[in-house]
């Protein structure tokens, strides 16, 4: 938390590759070329795995792997007192053979990365997943092929599978950026719910729908009403966490008498997210239709909010 009370809030990056197999579409592929993609003791496997645990709990969601908990000292506690660190055709371009393959990139290792500066494949990995984020949440992971990407990097097809080697496996690794950012979410659970202002605020942040990562999830969740999606799971699983996130910060807030009374946290926190995802999309769409700036949506969102909060 910043000198004048705002929450500073962890935003996309490279990311872990997420573990949780009772519901991934990577069962299966958990190791690539002897490199693990899936640990124990990675955040996103403890925070999805204690998720699990909660629907268990609540009898609206399957039975979850053993949680591994986190080193004390190291999480943050939410309001359910777990630890929470704990398609159509594409384009007219030839359809490559490795766009097929399916696959697994390694997790990437954050301390290393902060030892050592980037090398230059690591700076043009960085920049082929930039290029892939935004053609995907542009076209849908369908819309846009490895060479369309290629293109959009600068960079030979074949220079594109030494660091990808199918779309599968670049998708893989987008959303591993967006899981990331829920992660960052996720670990500032507490600091959310210390004010209403700190909630607005990351209604206006990381969870702002004029930003690529929501313009990115938004695209990526409607695309995966396809069961074929190899995404599928993956998404589904985002939006769940960030409906939980939210979920957990109104009931801290109701705790001190912040939310209006009848109000359901689990009800709002869908609907919220779900308006967040349906604003994006109006941000891509029909935003471009108006001749004035009539509708501002992180003003809509957070007049959503009000509605329940009490000031």
């Amino acid at each position: 938390m910043t000198s004048d009370g705002s929450v500073q809030l962890p935003y996309a990056g490279p990311g872990p590759v997420p573990p949780s197999l009772l519901f991934s579409d990577r069962a299966g592929h958990e190791s690539v070329g002897g490199h693990t993609a899936i640990g124990p003791d990675d955040p996103l496997t403890r925070a999805l795995r204690t998720l699990d645990s909660i629907l268990e709990s609540e009898g609206s969601g399957p039975a979850a792997a053993p949680t591994t908990a986190a080193p004390a000292g190291t999480g943050t506690t939410g309001a359910s007192g777990a630890d929470p660190r704990t398609g159509p055709p594409g384009t007219s371009d030839p359809v490559d053979p490795a766009d097929d393959q399916r696959g697994v990139v390694a997790a990437p290792d954050p301390a290393a990365e902060d030892e050592h500066p980037p090398t230059p494949g690591q700076e043009r990995r960085e920049a082929i997943l930039d290029g892939a984020s935004a053609l995907f949440a542009e076209r849908g992971y369908h819309g846009a092929s490895l060479r369309d990407i290629s293109r959009r990097v600068g960079i030979s097809h074949p220079g594109m599978l030494h660091h990808f080697a199918s779309k599968d496996v670049l998708l893989g690794a987008v959303i591993d950026r967006l899981e990331a950012h829920a992660q960052g979410l996720l670990d500032a659970t507490v600091q959310l719910s210390t004010s209403l202002a700190s909630l607005e605020e990351a209604l206006g942040g990381p969870w702002n729908p004029t930003q690529h990562p929501m313009a990115l999830l938004a695209t990526l969740s409607a695309e995966t009403v396809d069961p074929d999606h190899p995404g599928r799971f993956r998404i589904a699983r985002l939006r769940l966490v960030h409906e939980h996130v939210i979920e957990s910060v109104l009931t801290n807030l109701a705790e001190g008498g912040y939310v209006a009374g009848g109000a359901d946290p689990a009800f709002v926190a869908r609907s919220t997210f779900s308006l967040l995802l349906s604003l994006a999309v109006r941000e891509k769409s029909v935003r471009a239709l108006q001749r004035e700036n009539i509708a501002e949506p992180v003003h809509d969102v957070r007049e959503f909010v009000r509605h329940y909060l009490v000031n």
